[in-house]
Order: structure tokens, then C-alpha cells, then sequence
């Protein structure tokens, strides 16, 4: 609903400011979302998994980076950590999501830390993460449950 200026995201049902919304196309024509939800569509659609998935993974991790414990903040998204052994294109299955991360640990430590030859992968903390990752956590409890 386009009025005054203000459109009404079809996602967190906020009416928000015309330049709260990208454009669809050339034409000028608005999304039917607003930038922070089309954004959160587009990184939930590019991992494969819902926003419940996400949310419960948070909440196991306890609202921090699973791996150096940093709180996460609406200001500093966390990053949805993938294995790309598993899925090395743009895009995942959904499977190989292993746990939600910080940018100093996605970035910087994690992707180098893999690149090492295993003889040399020696910090227990990593190795704890990559063995057995929040998300692997997760759907474990979920399948039994799924099962009954």
C-alpha cells in the first residue's frame, strides 16, 4: 500500500518511508519489502533455511558467536557459517549450515583456519566447533522429536 510516501511492508507489517524501500526495477515501483527484510529474505533464501531455524540456533548459542562466545547485537548481524566443502558455489543446502558467527571469527578466523593443512590445525576451540557445530546440535534434537 502505497500512500503519502509510506508503504507498508508486507514482512514485519511496518509502515515505513518510500526510502525505507528499494526499487523493484526501473520503473521506480517499490519492493513489497522493506531494505532490512528483503535483506534478511535474500540471506535466509541464499542458506536455505527458515527464520524459526535461525531463531532456535540463537537461542542455543545463547545470543553469542558460537565460537568466541561475542554477543550478537541488532547492529552486528551474525553471519550464517556454512561448510563450502559441502556447498562451494553461492549458494547452500541448508545441510551444511553449521552455526552462527561474528565477523571477526566468520571472516577472519574460521576461513583461515580451514585453509591450514590439517597437521596444523591445532586449536581446540576451532576443532570443537568444526566436530561438532551448533546447528548439528540442533537438528539432532529435532530429529528424535520428528521421529516420535
Amino acid at each position: 500500500m502505497v500512500q503519502l510516501g509510506v508503504i507498508q511492508c508486507l514482512h514485519c507489517r511496518r509502515r515505513k518511508p518510500l526510502s525505507e524501500f528499494s526499487q523493484l526495477n526501473a520503473s521506480g515501483v517499490p519492493r513489497p519489502y522493506c531494505k532490512p527484510c528483503n535483506a534478511e529474505r535474500v540471506r535466509l533464501r541464499h542458506y536455505n533455511v527458515t527464520r524459526e531455524f535461525v531463531d532456535r540456533l540463537l537461542l542455543i548459542q545463547e545470543g553469542k558467536c558460537a565460537i568466541c562466545g561475542t554477543p550478537g547485537s541488532a547492529e552486528a548481524t551474525m553471519h550464517i557459517d556454512h561448510d563450502h566443502a559441502c556447498c562451494p558455489g553461492r549458494r547452500s543446502c541448508g545441510a551444511c549450515v553449521r552455526g552462527l558467527l561474528c565477523n571477526r571469527c566468520n571472516h577472519h578466523g574460521l576461513g583461515w583456519y580451514e585453509g591450514l593443512p590439517p597437521e596444523l590445525r591445532t586449536f581446540d576451540l576451532l576443532n570443537s566447533y568444526l566436530s561438532r557445530p551448533p546447528a548439528m546440535r540442533l537438528r539432532m534434537e529435532v530429529a528424535p522429536a520428528a521421529a516420535a
